[in-house]
């Protein structure tokens, strides 16, 4: 009385078998498609991230200290993490001679990404992708003497357009943002490039200097009378809220595809999202102010 309840029962059960096991191989099919990132699968299979930096010391966002002769800096951090999230070890390289070949060396795929403060211009969107993590405005610092001759007071809405249709001589670092955005910002000014960024406030201070003014972020500009007042009386600082430098990070094609979500998870949840010069200050007051 049984077996009509039976064959029943073992019809019922074929069926569901059939029916269950296709649904678990898409399952699972789906899952590995969704899960599968090659590109840091690669990284963690190599064990380390690999990170280009600039060649320079630039404090407090990548330099070597003096006292333990290990690389520091907030640039430095942030790789830090994103290499600890990944589950992984990190390698800096620092072999390339300047901002714009580090980016051109991210886009052939030397490095994971490139970081340190790196600008954002027309050259480096054709050799890389960047994912912005700061917004600093462009700042001068200027000799006195020039801004008295320009004849317009600073406080007058009409100086911003006077000085950036002057002669102003711009010294900064040579073969970087600060070159395009000083010919693109300041279309009628001479631009001195210099190697470094010590070699530009150097030439500034000198008594027959070759420059005006020395032109870069915020964060560069600040600190250099923080360090000495005294030097406001002879140079003003300049400050422009509608010239942003967006620094950001770089990737290749590949790198993009791999590490752009993570990368943005990362500075959402660790870097507290996309910092402003004012943020970085303060967040560093004890470095700027030498305190």
């Amino acid at each position: 009385m049984f077996k009509p309840f039976l064959r029943l029962f073992v019809a019922f059960a074929s069926v569901a078998l059939l029916i269950l096991i296709p649904l678990q191989v898409d399952a699972e099919a789906v899952n590995a498609d969704v899960t599968n990132n090659k590109f840091i699968d690669m990284i963690q299979r190599r064990g380390y991230l690999k990170v280009g930096l600039p060649p320079y010391n630039t404090p407090p966002a990548y330099y070597i200290d003096s006292d333990s002769n290990e690389l520091k800096g907030y640039d430095v951090d942030l790789a830090k993490t994103m290499a600890s999230k990944l589950l992984v070890d990190i390698e800096f390289d620092r072999s390339s001679t300047s901002f714009n070949e580090l980016v051109e060396r991210v886009g052939a795929g030397d490095f994971d990404l490139a970081i340190g403060k790196l600008g954002l211009t027309y050259n480096r969107l054709f050799d890389a992708f960047p994912i912005q993590y700061l917004s600093f405005r462009h700042a001068l610092l200027a000799d006195r003497s020039f801004v008295a001759s320009l004849g317009v007071d600073p406080d007058d809405p009409a100086f911003g357009l006077v000085l950036k249709n002057s002669t102003i001589r711009i010294g900064s670092i040579d073969n970087s943002t600060w070159e395009v955005e000083a010919k693109a910002n300041f279309p009628n000014a001479e631009f001195v490039g210099f190697k470094n960024w010590t070699d530009a406030k150097n030439a500034l201070f000198l008594p027959d200097s070759v420059i005006d003014a020395i032109y870069r972020d915020t964060t560069e500009i600040k600190p250099i009378v923080y360090a000495d007042p005294d030097l406001s009386l002879d140079y003003v600082p300049i400050l422009f809220d509608e010239l942003i430098d967006r620094k950001s990070i770089y990737l290749s094609l590949e790198g993009r595809l791999g590490l752009q979500d993570f990368i943005d998870m990362t500075l959402r949840r660790e870097w507290g999202g996309i910092k402003n010069d004012i943020a970085i200050l303060d967040d560093f007051q004890s470095y700027y102010l030498g305190s």
